[in-house]
């Protein structure tokens, strides 16, 4: 059975950024679905149409990894909520892995913890949504 893990891992600023989508199975085994290079003379990658691509797969709870973005900006965090609240109206969850201790600071400081959980790795998240998924309180 699968739960709909969809993990989005980004290496750089949030809209300029490769990002490396994958699923995870019921064991949080990762297996890379798509890798999207950043290109500066090509339009970025919309984060936005890559969750969409997950919800054509069944993967309505996201995982986004934190954890190789130096710095997030207000329209980093303008992006994060509104990737939360697609993420909702699919009955989904959209939690945070792996922030940097300054990206960490800036959530933290903005307030942006009552929004969105926020786990040290990767395997925790995954673990809450898994738990999400069997208790069917997603």
């Amino acid at each position: 059975m699968s739960y709909g893990i969809h993990l989005i891992s980004v290496h750089g600023i949030i809209g300029k950024s490769e990002y490396v989508s994958y699923d995870m199975d019921n064991n949080g085994v990762r297996t890379e679905i798509t890798r999207y290079p950043f290109d500066p003379q090509a339009v970025p990658t919309d984060l936005n149409d890559i969750i969409e691509e997950g919800f054509t797969r069944g993967r309505n709870h996201v995982i986004l990894d934190m954890g190789n973005i130096p710095w997030i900006n207000s329209k980093g965090f303008g992006t994060l909520v509104m990737l939360f609240h697609a993420v909702k109206g699919q009955g989904g969850a959209l939690v945070l892995a792996r922030p940097t201790p300054d990206v960490l600071e800036m959530i933290l400081s903005a307030g942006h913890d009552k929004v969105f959980q926020i786990f040290g790795s990767v395997h925790e998240a995954w673990g809450y949504l898994q738990a999400l998924s069997v208790s069917g309180t997603d």
